[in-house]
């Protein structure tokens, strides 16, 4: 597998944010500010309860419990309201971190199980809403990285089955050779069907190293795209060639096959072609043709060669298409 980069940019572009040290600062300066005011206010009501006390009344003077408990409230009260203001600075805080990092666990743990469906809410202006939004983008990247190798892989594994499919066409034609000449006896007719069957053998074991090649060209590079390479051919003697495996075939399945071949160019010259391409092609609308064509039935094989262009039509009198099948055909 190929190494894919992911670049992860600011989001949202430059906006003003909050600092969390700054703005823890400003929590503990809030709860010193708060008590302070809170102990002033607090203990000039004290003080002017106590006042009051000893003004109205002996009792206090006289109550040394009651004075007790009351220094003990003006003493321990600025610990207490110091207290209530960090529980309550602290809840606020908390409830401010909970639910970014709350999401990026549920994210953390969503990962882990391979799943990338799903998108963190938190858009806080800080550094955890610019965390959360550098995680989405993450998730994004990461999941179109994971599409491309998953499209490599299923157009691997779908190459590989058009070059398995492909390696059946020269297999079944050497195998149909060896077994023609496995039943005639030894004897000149068979010695002159040997000399007419081995450059059949050699071509289709060529072909055979061909696709062998491509396959291992498959497995071995990162992408599973195919480059042309034509060479100058003479399209006429090649189709002559063909069209003998083919006629072999068809007889096999008593099939007649006929094949055609029209020159309408000014002139007759070597044509530039991926000439192991093309034979992939034919050899994949034959098969076809012959798996669905009945006993007794034609196939032919017209090849027209314009100036500028080649065009092959092959035609069969087997069963036709389905029409929903038509458009997933090419």
């Amino acid at each position: 597998m190929g190494t894919q980069d992911i670049t992860i940019t600011q989001p949202g572009g430059r906006r003003p944010r909050f600092v969390f040290g700054r703005l823890f600062i400003w929590y503990v300066l809030g709860i010193l500010l708060t008590t302070l005011i809170l102990t002033c206010i607090l203990e000039l009501i004290g003080v002017y309860l106590v006042t009051l006390s000893v003004q109205s009344t002996t009792i206090f003077a006289h109550n040394r419990p009651l004075q007790a408990l009351v220094i003990l409230l003006l003493v321990t009260l600025p610990f207490i309201v110091l207290g209530a203001a960090i529980l309550f600075f602290a809840n606020l805080l908390k409830r401010n971190i909970r639910q970014p990092v709350d999401e990026l666990m549920q994210a953390v743990e969503k990962i882990r199980q391979q799943d990338l469906n799903f998108s963190i809410n938190y858009r806080g202006r800080n550094e955890l809403g610019d965390l959360c939004a550098a995680f989405n983008q993450l998730r994004h990247e990461l999941q179109l990285s994971l599409e491309r190798e998953w499209g490599k892989q299923e157009e691997m594994r779908t190459m590989m089955a058009v070059l398995s499919h492909d390696l059946r066409t020269p297999v079944t034609i050497i195998q149909g050779h060896v077994e023609s000449l496995a039943r005639i006896e030894a004897g000149e007719k068979r010695n002159e069907r040997l000399n007419r069957y081995l450059p059949v053998l050699e071509a289709n074991s060529q072909r055979m190293t061909r696709l062998l090649n491509d396959m291992l060209l498959v497995v071995s590079l990162e992408h599973t795209s195919f480059v042309l390479q034509p060479e100058p051919v003479w399209l006429e003697e090649e189709l002559k060639r063909k069209a003998h495996m083919d006629t072999l075939q068809a007889t096999a399945h008593e099939i007649t096959f006929v094949s055609m071949y029209h020159h309408l160019a000014t002139q007759r010259k070597q044509v530039s072609i991926d000439l192991h391409r093309i034979e992939q092609m034919l050899d994949n609308l034959f098969e076809n043709a012959l798996r669905y064509t009945p006993a007794h039935g034609n196939i032919s094989l017209i090849c027209t060669h314009k100036t500028d262009a080649l065009s092959f039509v092959l035609r069969d009198t087997g069963c036709c298409i389905a029409p929903e099948d038509l458009p997933h055909v090419f």
